[in-house]
């Protein structure tokens, strides 16, 4: 077996569109580094706890948030995973264009953006409104007119 040492670097430059939790992130990492070409990987949930120094259930979620994305494919046997075929690691640039290209390899969507620009953060709660951080256009707040008198309570 030949350690799969090219991959298509355009698409690694368009996932951090994806928005992964470092964790899944992480797992993706050592996914890829254990690939064999054409991204199928032999590998359990307990072995990326143990390598990752985390719970199996957080494994669980974070190959969940990948399959999610469409960046592991969801057909796979108990201790396999299948990496996009945009996304796997091949043996050559031949080699890469001849799997893409075959009609047998099996290409599912990517559940995330692939434009040139990084779409909003999803957790941000002022994503499709009408929120200005800037209302003043760069303006300095006016100063107030007196201080107010504090006092102490009680």
């Amino acid at each position: 077996m030949s350690t799969p040492g090219f991959h298509n670097p355009e698409i690694f430059e368009v996932l951090p569109n994806a928005r992964l939790s470092p964790t899944a992130r992480d797992v993706f990492d050592v996914l890829t580094a254990r690939q064999e070409p054409g991204g199928l990987v032999r590998v359990r949930q307990q072995e990326l706890a143990e390598r990752l120094d985390i719970t199996q259930a957080a494994v669980s979620r974070a190959i969940s948030q990948l399959r999610d994305k469409g960046i592991l494919g969801d057909r796979q046997r108990r201790g396999t995973v299948l990496i996009h075929p945009l996304l796997a690691g091949y043996e050559s640039l031949t080699h890469m264009l001849n799997h893409l290209q075959d009609p047998a390899t099996f290409m599912w969507p990517l559940n995330f953006p692939t434009g040139d620009i990084r779409p909003p953060r999803s957790s941000d709660p002022r994503t499709g409104t009408d929120f200005d951080p800037d209302p003043d256009g760069g303006e300095d707040a006016p100063v107030p007119e007196a201080r107010p008198s504090l006092r102490l309570a009680g």
